[in-house]
Formats: C-alpha cells, sequence, structure tokens
C-alpha cells in the first residue's frame, strides 16, 4: 500500500514538473517572438 502511495506522488510530482516546463517554455518563447 505504502509503495503505491509513494508511486503516485512520484508520478504527480513529475506531471507538474512538466506542465511547468512546458509552461516556462512557451512563456520564454512568446518573450523571444516579441523581439
Amino acid at each position: 500500500m505504502k509503495f503505491i502511495i509513494n508511486y503516485i506522488l512520484i508520478l504527480i510530482s513529475i506531471l507538474i514538473s512538466v506542465a511547468f516546463y512546458t509552461i516556462w517554455e512557451r512563456k520564454i518563447l512568446g518573450y523571444i517572438q516579441i523581439r
């Protein structure tokens, strides 16, 4: 049971970091395109 919870937490943290990475990438690309 504890193993499953740890696995889910790791999965969620990976998804969140990927989402933040894509958002930052879009912001940086947009900033470059404006210039």
